[in-house]
């Protein structure tokens, strides 16, 4: 059995995705978290590009890359599409994700007086634009392309998801597939399990 090793800050971010996707597929590795000083001091110079999170395998194989790592998983841990045109569609709803993420990026690394106005742009233009999109690729509470089983993009939307409706109070009540995905991925055991007893981080 392959190996794990999972390097990332003690946050969420762009490392919690893989973290439910380990959960839920019931594979151990090692969750290895660090602050700012420790990651420049000790595991930069090991990251391919020097960018977290990255992934281990086996002790010497080193895949970068939050989307990259978790699609890797996916189709390793039977969460891929249910086939290559399916996978091509998982991959390209991810891409839409990416898009979502750099807003996020940007209000999180702008100043404490830019945040509040970017916050607000994020929360009345940004959201009401691309979740009628991103829900369009939603079909009974899978993305299409899987077939209607879990993918790993499920997981990787719920978790994107689910941080914007709490953080920036959106009710996903106005976007349904959006919402049922949201319901069903949070109440997988081991998903659930993970979210109640994951280290207590402020992101």
């Amino acid at each position: 059995m392959a190996s794990y090793r999972l390097y990332y800050y003690d946050v969420r971010g762009r490392a919690e995705n893989i973290r439910l996707l380990f959960a839920q597929a019931g594979v151990k590795y090692e969750d290895i978290r660090f602050g700012k000083e420790e990651w420049t001091a000790k595991y930069k110079s090991e990251a391919s590009f020097g960018r977290c999170p990255f992934l281990v395998v086996d002790g010497t194989t080193k895949i970068s890359g939050s989307a990259n790592i978790i699609r890797y998983l996916g189709e390793k841990f039977g969460m891929a599409g249910k086939d290559e045109i399916g996978n091509a569609l998982l991959g390209g709803t991810s891409d839409y994700l990416d898009d979502l993420i750099a807003h996020l990026t940007t209000l999180f690394f702008a100043s404490d007086e830019e945040k509040v106005k970017l916050a607000a742009e994020f929360k009345e233009k940004t959201v009401p634009q691309m979740f009628p999109v991103l829900q369009k690729h939603v079909k009974d509470g899978h993305f299409i392309g899987s077939n209607g089983k879990l993918s790993w993009l499920d997981i990787h939307a719920f978790n994107l998801i689910n941080d914007i409706s709490k953080r920036f109070c959106v009710n996903l009540a106005d976007y349904p597939e959006l919402k049922k995905l949201v319901d069903e991925v949070g109440s997988l055991p081991n998903i659930k399990k993970w979210i109640e007893t994951r280290p207590k981080t402020d992101a």
